[in-house]
């Protein structure tokens, strides 16, 4: 090819070239406001009886709309309209719904959002689900009736769902295995359980490999490459994306840093309760246990573990100037400094992020476990607390859903960020 020789020219079969231009319109429509022919043309480089050609198709699949110009003198955008006024085409983002849930041993939360990620509606259930698997997925069956209720939003409208769970969980049949905070969830088979009743794809995950995804896409570690999310709690474990791909394991258990054994311990087999050896020296009944008993008594909620509770009377005490509950948390501190040492020389991320419940103890925490880390680590690292709280498993499950429906229904001319 010549140097002066313009751009060479895209070749192909005519269907082939309208859906590569009609999936061009449709990025630029998903990511902005109502726009006009002339604009699209613009943002993709495409002629304007091209964009036409394109957004007619979308209109008649559903995925956008025509919508008049707003104003008597001005366009939607805000500028000087000369004329009669212009048709401008917008996406549908309630074309479809998603719906993203977080299904723990003391809530479900179930989120619907919209195509475009906006978030519709919420339910949430408060209760201590320690009867059977059935018991906790006729509460799941209920809690996704409710939302949609109250939504006034059909089941067929639902396109997608994906749910966060405890435990590990198996990529390729979504079956969960060793989930000792649920008594007989292994045995329940979500895949099949709601897809029968939404009738569309259902998606499991692991709990806290939803939240770093939520995290990369909603939350403090936006446009951050490798993250390593630890969720601390009763228990406690960590979502890995690395290079931008969540990172689940050869057997989908990357993360799971309780079991961690850096104390000297013989194994790490786990207790009673499940518990394996780093979660007994952290986790939130480790805590109470650091100050000698909890410091005094906890408002309840049927929410938390009684174990979070006397661990929150811990570090209260402890901004109030208790010297016990205070020493309690430096040595918690230091324990999980040296958990998390081994995984940040490991892996170098970029940011470390902490959520569950003991991380509301907030910044004071957070200091404390920095000045642990550090001298363990060749760099000092990045550490942020959670900004989505406890709803960043269902966020991630959103996030999730929303994939699962660009990679199947929706035209896309680029790839689609933070996809699992």
């Amino acid at each position: 090819m010549s140097e002066d020789a313009g751009p060479a020219e895209v070749t192909g079969s005519p269907a082939l070239l309208r859906e590569i231009n009609c999936a061009k319109v449709f990025t630029a429509l998903r990511g902005g406001p109502a726009q006009r022919l002339t604009e699209l043309s613009a943002r993709t480089g495409l002629s304007r009886p091209t964009v036409a050609q394109a957004v007619t198709q979308l209109v008649e699949g559903g995925w956008a709309e025509y919508a008049e110009e707003t104003g008597a003198g001005e366009t939607a955008a805000g500028r000087p309209r000369i004329g009669r006024p212009a048709r401008l085409v917008r996406f549908r983002g309630r074309a479809g719904y998603v719906l993203g849930i977080d299904i723990g041993p003391h809530k479900i939360l179930a989120v619907l959002a919209d195509l475009t990620g906006d978030v519709v509606a919420k339910r949430r259930r408060d209760d201590h689900f320690a009867g059977s698997g059935e018991e906790v997925l006729t509460a799941v069956r209920q809690t996704i009736t409710d939302l949609l209720n109250t939504a006034r939003v059909r089941r067929e409208d639902v396109w997608s769902v994906a749910v966060g769970t405890p435990g590990i969980v198996e990529e390729r049949t979504g079956a969960v295995r060793m989930a000792p905070s649920l008594p007989g969830w292994h045995r329940i088979r979500l895949t099949g359980a709601l897809g029968r009743s939404l009738r569309c794809p259902v998606h499991v995950e692991n709990d806290v490999n939803l939240a770093v995804l939520a995290e990369r896409w909603r939350g403090v570690a936006v446009g951050v490459h490798t993250v390593v999310f630890v969720q601390w709690g009763a228990r406690i474990g960590a979502g890995l994306i690395i290079g931008d791909r969540l990172h689940r394991g050869a057997g989908g258990m990357a993360g799971e840093i309780g079991y961690l054994s850096v104390f000297g311990e013989a194994d790490i087999d786990s207790d009673a309760a499940g518990l394996g050896p780093l979660e007994r020296l952290v986790g939130a009944a480790a805590i109470s246990s650091a100050a000698g008993s909890p410091p005094g008594p906890a408002a309840p909620r049927v929410d938390r573990r009684p174990e979070e509770l006397d661990a929150a009377a811990v570090f209260a005490a402890a901004r109030d100037g208790d010297a016990a509950a205070a020493a309690a948390v430096d040595t918690v501190a230091q324990r999980l400094a040296r958990g998390l040492s081994a995984l940040l020389l490991l892996l170098d991320p970029d940011m470390v992020v902490l959520g569950g419940g003991v991380s509301a103890a907030g910044e004071p925490l957070l200091a404390a476990i920095r000045r642990h880390l550090c001298p363990l680590t060749l760099t000092e690292p990045v550490l942020a607390l959670s900004s989505l709280g406890d709803e960043a498993t269902a966020l991630g499950a959103v996030r999730t859903a929303l994939s699962d429906v660009e990679r199947r229904l929706l035209p896309r001319a680029t790839p689609i960020p933070d996809v699992p």
